[in-house]
């Protein structure tokens, strides 16, 4: 199923729509699942942040237009990037989305098995307890899909290496080519495109984040029957376009293609 976007369409109907829907009374079919967890801040920024509370009551009603997120480690661009990222999932394809609000989780809860989708943001900065990591491979071996998202340089690559070897040490993360089947399964993504955060890219400076390595990569992991259980999208920040769509200076090339690889994942990972 391959469809085409005009984004600047797709944001007018978004806005036009989003925040007086209400929620279908059918069951949703996907959430925006956001994993926790503890960070100890080697990548730099956001030392020391260790685990924060996800908010409290918080509804994606409660945004306004242009309204970002906030925090570091797993909250980055959080709760707004998942909000509006929801919105579009759902515009965009039909798909019954979990929008009123959020829906961050401990890797620990029994709950994460009735979740297939997990979302990881600055794993440069993530620390996971073996515990953790025998959980999440578990998760993924019986059919769970995890996207990684927003982590610049050698050294956040190094520390995302050391954590998912405690997941997998017996399997290889490897660079996707764009003749994969995730980068047609409903847009047709033809580019790995490098996605800026929103300060480079509204002031039309360098799109990368750290000189030790500059090339955005699509890196993914397969099980034993060639079924992708993890994307990775390295040098690029596709939370931070979808958290930043509505603002005026954010080029719509990077968030149009934020949506585009986004959807492509979730479709997907809802038909493998």
């Amino acid at each position: 199923m391959k469809k085409t976007l005009s984004v600047l369409f797709f944001i007018v109907v978004l806005f036009s729509g989003a925040w007086a829907d209400g929620q279908s009374d059918l069951a949703p079919e996907y959430f925006s699942t956001r994993v926790i967890y503890t960070g100890h801040g080697r990548g730099g920024f956001g030392r020391g942040f260790g685990r924060p509370a996800p908010l409290q009551g918080f509804k994606c009603s409660d945004l306004a237009p242009g309204e970002g997120g906030y925090g570091g480690g797993w909250m980055t661009d959080y709760p707004a990037s998942d909000c509006k990222f929801m919105w579009g999932v759902e515009r965009l394809t039909g798909i019954r989305v979990f929008r009123e609000a959020p829906h961050p989780m401990e890797i620990m809860d029994p709950k994460l098995f009735d979740f297939p989708y997990l979302y990881i943001v600055e794993p440069g900065q993530m620390y996971l307890s073996q515990e953790e990591a025998d959980r999440l491979r578990e998760y993924l071996t019986r059919g769970g899909f995890l996207h990684v998202d927003d982590f610049w340089g050698l050294e956040e690559l190094e520390n995302f290496l050391e954590q998912i070897e405690k997941v997998f040490p017996d399997r290889e993360l490897k660079e996707l080519p764009l003749t994969h089947e995730i980068f047609h399964t409903f847009f047709d993504i033809d580019t790995v495109m490098q996605i800026p955060n929103v300060s480079n890219g509204c002031n039309g400076g360098p799109t990368w984040e750290r000189a030790s390595d500059i090339k955005p990569r699509v890196f993914g992991m397969s099980d034993n029957k060639d079924r992708l259980m993890m994307v990775v999208t390295y040098n690029s920040d596709l939370g931070d376009a979808w958290e930043h769509m509505d603002v005026a200076c954010y080029p719509e090339k990077y968030s149009g293609q934020a949506y585009r690889m986004g959807v492509n994942f979730i479709v997907y990972a809802m038909t493998h």
